[in-house]
């Protein structure tokens, strides 16, 4: 229950999560702090000056795209703040150097507007597999219930999904990791194949993604950037109870129901509660032996990754389009890989290395015409050269694997507790919805502020019980029908391609090719 008595409260960390929740505050009965290590509030929302030609301009370090309706609490914010959005174009591109994947909406129409892809014989493989996964992915989200089946579809990472739907590797390089790249913000090649396969499927569920679902997703763009997001919402903080080049050291227990705040340069303060809008490593290291042991284990699994983003004007680096620039550009090593297990197994499937480009001029409306092109690229495995580099900076994500997410669904079970809240992008997936819903969600529940609109939670992804309701018709059925007997026959022609044209093909492989002919046999006769 809310607790809605005066109390004086800490929030430390002046990011997106911690200043949505000193603005659901701000007019409470709490007194309420806001402690910021670094000169300024937004923590990775930040804005570069970019100078070209004399002129300059604001660039923005996080995106400003969002899916409307998987961002329920993000778009209300927006609309109670006056802040404006517009319709923009969801739009992605894969590619190793040679080839090309201009994604832009569903498949077909795609295809329609690009049909030059056609030209690669690659593609017809990779659209049938597209087509298939959209249409036939979901039935892991509804399918098995019993105990035994639970346990396997939480433990079945998508790289072993995949492959023992006989998918093709094209699927996961040139289409799911760029798709998840794009949504999520962050290059998840690397972890993609270990992250859970019920998860990712009912993530793409939630954006609309599948071809079950009647509508295209509406994608919208922040007009004025994340910075002045982050600006308006904090403009009428008063001076006094927000700290900046404020480094909280520790975090002593001082009573059962006081704690002293001692930051860097000796200040001390006394608090009724504390609120971290940190990553973990800064929660360990400021309360350390305060910790409990439950504590301790939930937050050390709450894991996140660093990630390197460069502002950048460097060609060579820039997506192989001619006519179309969408939004992001996933970019995939042509060198080979390694394997690391015996072919025809998941762990011979190893990741080529990868990095995102962001299109800057495309997503913060910038003039090509007068500042030229400008990228964002996260993690480059190949630097920009110097000369074309305007800025590097670093931030975390939330680490995509099974063990980060069993810790969120049990950081339930430590809020709220001895007067401590937990609350920062790690406690969703990495959205800038998940950043403001976990400081409404604090603010709210925790300390029972009042907000103008309807604060909405999103569920558990391993939650296996909340399963979505599959509204099938008569045409959705027999796509579905139709797709699964194109897929039989297809593997039966590789089967054969395999028997009479490809001299020394591993053995293995037929016998996996085969077993996928009568799983995918089994499939259509449910």
């Amino acid at each position: 229950m809310p607790d809605s008595h005066p109390k004086r409260v800490a929030i430390v960390g002046g990011g997106c999560t911690g200043i949505t929740c000193f603005w659901a505050l701000q007019h409470s009965v709490h007194e309420v702090h806001l402690f910021e290590a670094s000169e300024s509030l937004g923590g990775r929302i930040q804005s570069l000056q970019f100078e070209h030609n004399g002129k300059g301009v604001d660039v923005n370090t996080e995106s400003p795209s969002f899916n409307a309706e998987a961002s329920p609490n993000l778009e209300s914010l927006l609309r109670c703040l006056g802040i404006s959005t517009s319709a923009v174009p969801f739009s992605f591109s894969a590619s190793n150097g040679v080839d090309t994947y201009d994604w832009c909406g569903g498949v077909l129409r795609t295809i329609f507007l690009h049909p030059w892809m056609l030209c690669n014989l690659g593609t017809y493989r990779l659209v049938l597999d597209i087509i298939w996964f959209n249409y036939l992915a979901v039935e892991i989200l509804v399918n098995n219930r019993s105990c035994e089946n639970i346990h396997v579809q939480q433990s079945l990472s998508t790289l072993e999904y995949l492959w023992k739907e006989g998918y093709s590797r094209s699927l996961c390089d040139k289409y799911l990791a760029p798709l998840l790249s794009t949504l999520w913000g962050t290059n998840v090649g690397r972890l993609l194949p270990k992250f859970p396969a019920r998860t990712l499927v009912r993530c793409l569920w939630d954006h609309k993604l599948f071809g079950t679902r009647q509508t295209l997703p509406d994608f919208r763009r922040i007009d004025a950037g994340t910075s002045h997001f982050i600006q308006i919402m904090s403009r009428n903080f008063p001076s006094g109870k927000v700290h900046v080049n404020a480094s909280v050291r520790k975090i002593l227990r001082v009573s059962k129901k006081q704690s002293c705040l001692i930051t860097a340069d000796g200040m001390e303060m006394h608090f009724d509660h504390i609120v971290f809008a940190v990553d973990n490593h800064e929660i360990r290291r400021i309360l350390g032996a305060n910790l409990d042991i439950e504590e301790r284990e939930i937050i050390q699994g709450l894991r996140t990754a660093t990630n390197i983003a460069v502002l950048h004007s460097d060609p060579l680096l820039a997506p192989n389009i001619d006519r179309s620039w969408p939004a992001s550009n996933y970019i995939i090593a042509s060198t080979s890989h390694t394997q690391h297990g015996p072919p025809d197994s998941p762990l011979a499937w190893t990741p080529r290395k990868s990095s995102l480009t962001y299109n800057v001029n495309s997503l913060q409306d910038i003039p090509t015409c007068l500042f030229d092109r400008l990228y964002i690229t996260l993690n480059p495995f190949t630097p920009p050269h110097p000369r074309f580099a305007h800025g590097v900076w670093e931030f975390t994500d939330p680490e995509l694997s099974t063990a980060t997410l069993v810790a969120q669904s049990h950081l339930p079970l430590i809020q709220n507790r001895r007067g401590l809240s937990y609350g920062f992008r790690w406690t969703g997936r990495g959205f800038l919805e998940d950043a403001v819903t976990s400081g409404l969600q604090i603010a709210v529940e925790h300390l029972g502020a009042s907000v103008p609109f309807e604060v909405q939670y999103h569920p558990d992804p391993l939650d296996l019980s909340k399963s979505p309701a599959l509204e099938l018709g008569l045409k959705e059925h027999l796509i579905r029908t139709v797709l699964c007997l194109i897929r039989v026959y297809v593997l039966i022609f590789e089967i054969s391609w395999i028997l009479l044209g490809a001299h020394g093909f591993p053995v293995s492989k037929i016998g996996a090719t085969l077993e996928r002919i009568l799983g995918g046999s089994r499939m259509v006769k449910s």
